[in-house]
């Protein structure tokens, strides 16, 4: 999954990247490259990113200040490391769940289909997992719109 926005600009791209600095270090971001009119930071190695910042769905991020404005691009690599250890996660318990109710239930006749059993507590996840991505998703490109405008905002020369 990619974002990328570009906004009008006409501030100095170093405050700007100050801006995307202060924001991004504290959150476990790592500057890649700095140039005079770009820097990239590489995202923090988090799984999941519930009660933290929404910016930590995000693995790599481009700052980028040029003739048509101040542009953003960014990988949400996070979020989706995020989805595939909770599609992981539930296939394994499924598997799991098989095999040990298979193994209690699996030889007595007189024992409850022990398929239902073991699938059932699973059964929301394939209508959660989506609905996770979909909020995850959301709430990070509001969290990268919000920095660009910021970057922006933050880095007019006020004379």
């Amino acid at each position: 999954m990619k974002y990328e926005k570009t906004i009008t600009f006409k501030g100095d791209p170093e405050k700007a990247f100050e801006v995307a600095i202060n924001t991004l270090i504290p959150h476990g971001f790592a500057i890649k490259k700095k140039a005079p009119r770009c820097i990239e930071f590489l995202g923090p190695d988090t799984l999941g990113n519930k009660g933290q910042n929404p910016l930590t769905g995000v693995s790599n991020l481009t700052a980028e200040s040029g003739l048509y404005g101040l542009e953003l691009k960014a990988e949400l690599g996070g979020i989706l490391k995020t989805v595939k250890f909770l599609v992981i996660f539930v296939v394994s318990m499924a598997l799991f769940f098989l095999v040990l109710f298979g193994f209690l239930f699996g030889k007595n006749p007189d024992s409850p289909n022990f398929i239902l059993l073991s699938l059932l507590p699973l059964a929301p996840w394939p209508l959660i997992i989506p609905i996770m991505l979909t909020v995850m998703k959301t709430r990070t490109k509001k969290s990268l719109d919000s920095l660009l405008n910021n970057m922006a905002l933050l880095s007019k020369s006020t004379v």
